[in-house]
């Protein structure tokens, strides 16, 4: 028997989820330099913030099936054939 494959969301799933992570870091990394008043402080903040973010999505995508053929809703494309028991769709 072969093994359920992990669902992997896309690549363009995941450029976009790490875009927004690098916009969330850096408009932490901003927010927190300001306040300190300290450049390394912001800069230290925006890439902790950035990769807490991305990893956090691209795993929770990964489980969730976002941006997967498993993640389709069962009348559509790839995953209809999967889930149509014969009977009228």
């Amino acid at each position: 028997m072969s093994e359920t494959p992990i669902p992997r969301p896309s690549r363009r799933y995941v450029a976009v989820i790490w875009t927004v992570a690098v916009l969330i870091g850096a408009a932490a990394g901003v927010g927190i330099g300001v306040l300190t008043q300290s450049l390394g402080i912001g800069i230290v903040t925006g890439a902790a913030g950035a990769v807490l973010v991305g990893f956090s999505s691209v795993l929770a995508a990964r489980r969730e099936g976002h941006g997967t053929v498993e993640g389709a809703p069962p009348w559509t494309g790839d995953a209809a054939a999967r889930h149509h028991n014969g009977g009228s769709v």
